[in-house]
């Protein structure tokens, strides 16, 4: 075969496969989620598998479904404590009364009205008008009714989600070769030894990555959600601003901004007659800016950089490309795409001199 038609050929077959990536979108989906449960689960699974019974390691069947049931009971405890208290401040954002906001927060307004009209010629700037004018018809315009009829229509799609998620999970627990053999197959035999490496590298940073997201995610929880508790918020409420903020958090950059904000509203609609807000919610953005510090100064160095071995700088122009082409999804999945990227481009391309310089950590 002449090389036009090589190129031809090869075209025409990566055209085929993204139009079947695109087509069965949904079952890729479950694949990518089960690969990545079955990195963070990979660890536990080694450990388990050293465990004697009766002078027998435990097999590797049973440490994957252990591992398995492990995460489930993790999900359906984290999901039971929280969809309820979540339905709960839906409820009081369906009931949503803009006068309540304003009266809640009348001495804070006062001082904001008084600050920028010191500044205005007619002083006439009012923050009770601006919220009644702007905020209440948006908030009034959103139909929470049909959102949780939508979400209800959904039910049946997930638990055949779940159902499919957890069974290839197993699968790839199981046998932690599976998604590394069905990469393999894509390429020539003659390169399966470099995509063999590559494939081991990747995993090993991408375990250190995720575990790295969890436990940082653990330790917001932690932070936010006590500091607000001893503040004086309903252990509940405090708990949902919490792992909303965390889970906000692998959202880079401005993650933590939406999540600081979305937990004052969430504080505002829930505090009692005896809680002066204005001193709440300085204390609350006191709690958010010293997390966020300890989050930028220790967390996030060790995690996007020592977890994939990348300059933080590096990771930050990443992170910026990754949300300029597709938004906050891109910035999400912008550290692992690239640590992959990284490892491939160390087999393939090492002879290029920008190419060694940006792997030499790997």
């Amino acid at each position: 075969m002449s090389p036009i038609y090589r190129w031809i050929a090869a075209g025409a077959g990566l055209l085929a496969a993204g139009f079947l990536v695109w087509y069965f979108q949904t079952i890729v989906f479950y694949i990518l989620i089960a690969a990545v449960l079955s990195l963070m689960g990979k660890p536990l699974v080694t450990l388990l598998c050293r465990v004697r019974i009766k002078e027998r390691n435990m097999p590797k069947w049973a440490a994957a479904m252990v591992t398995l049931i492990v995460m489930l009971v993790v999900i359906y405890a984290l999901a039971v404590t929280l969809v309820p208290v979540v339905l709960d401040k839906i409820d009081q954002l369906a009931s949503f009364d803009i006068d309540r906001l304003t009266s809640a927060l009348a001495e804070p307004i006062s001082r904001i009205e008084e600050f920028i009209n010191r500044f205005l010629p007619d002083n006439n700037f009012s923050v009770r008008e601006y919220i009644h004018t702007q905020v209440g018809p948006m908030i009034a315009s959103i139909d929470l009714g049909r959102s949780l009829a939508s979400v209800t229509g959904w039910v049946v799609d997930l638990v055949i989600g779940v159902f499919s998620i957890s069974f290839i999970t197993y699968f790839f627990l199981k046998d932690d070769r599976l998604f590394f053999d069905g990469v393999v197959i894509l390429f020539p035999a003659k390169y399966e030894a470099n995509i063999t490496r590559a494939l081991d590298s990747a995993t090993t940073l991408l375990i250190r990555y995720f575990i790295g997201i969890c436990i940082e995610m653990l330790i917001k929880l932690l932070c936010i959600t006590l500091p607000l508790y001893l503040f004086g918020l309903e252990f509940n409420t405090a708990l949902v601003i919490g792992a909303i903020s965390a889970v906000l958090n692998v959202i880079p950059y401005i993650g933590p901004l939406i999540g600081a904000f979305a937990g004052c509203v969430i504080a505002l609609l829930s505090t009692g007659p005896g809680i002066a807000t204005g001193t709440l919610l300085l204390q609350m953005v006191i709690v958010f800016a010293v997390f966020q510090l300890i989050d930028n100064i220790i967390l996030q160095p060790y995690i996007y950089s020592s977890s994939v071995r990348a300059h933080p700088l590096e990771i930050f122009i990443v992170i910026l490309m990754a949300g300029y082409i597709a938004g906050v999804l891109g910035m999400l999945l912008a550290i692992p795409a690239y640590t992959v990227i990284r490892v491939f481009a160390k087999e393939f391309f090492n002879h290029f001199r920008v190419v060694r310089k940006l792997t030499e950590n790997i």
